[in-house]
C-alpha cells in the first residue's frame, strides 16, 4: 500500500468514525449517532508528517522528536478499506524508519474499540503500557494502551 504526501484535495480523508488519536483508527461499526467524527488538522510545521493512502485514509507522524528520532503515529481509515491493514502497517514502519529516519514509533490503542492488534504485532509493534481511564469512549472512561516498535540497529 503506497503512502504519498498530503495535498489540500485530500482534506476529506482527515475525518471519520474512529476514536481520535488512535494508532489503529479503524471505522467503528456502532459509531454513536451524536458523536462528532474524529478529525486531524493539516500539518502546520515540521513536528509532524501527514501522508495519505489515496481514497482510503491517512497516516500521521505527530510529535516528531528529531533529536531522539521518535514519533507518535495515528492512522485513520475510511470504511471499506481495512482489508490491507497488514500491508499498510508495513508501509507505516518503512516510511517512519527509512523515509523519516526515526528509531521509535509509538501510538495509542483503545482496547474497548476492538482494534486489530494482530496487524500491529505483524509490523513489530508491542504493547508497552496500559493507562486505566485514559480516554472517554462509549459514555465512560476506558483504558488506553501504548504500543511501540523500535528500529533494529
Amino acid at each position: 500500500m503506497m503512502l504519498r504526501g498530503y495535498r489540500s484535495g485530500d482534506h476529506g480523508l482527515l475525518n471519520g468514525p474512529w476514536p481520535p488519536g488512535e494508532l489503529l483508527g479503524l471505522p467503528l461499526a456502532e459509531w454513536p449517532a451524536l458523536a462528532e467524527p474524529a478529525s486531524v488538522r493539516p500539518p502546520t510545521d515540521d513536528s509532524e508528517e501527514l501522508c495519505v493512502v489515496p481514497g482510503a485514509g491517512f497516516v500521521r507522524y505527530a510529535e516528531i522528536d528529531w533529536v531522539h528520532r521518535r514519533a507518535r503515529v495515528e492512522i485513520g481509515l475510511r470504511p471499506g478499506h481495512t482489508e490491507a491493514l497488514d500491508l499498510l502497517m508495513k508501509s507505516v514502519t518503512t516510511h517512519g524508519f527509512l523515509g523519516l529516519n526515526l528509531h521509535r514509533l509509538h501510538g495509542w490503542v483503545t482496547p474497548a474499540a476492538n482494534p486489530a492488534t494482530g496487524a500491529l504485532e505483524s509490523a513489530g509493534f508491542r504493547r508497552e503500557a496500559s493507562v486505566p481511564g485514559n480516554t472517554w469512549f462509549d459514555g465512560r472512561p476506558v483504558e488506553r494502551e501504548i504500543w511501540a516498535v523500535v528500529r533494529d540497529a
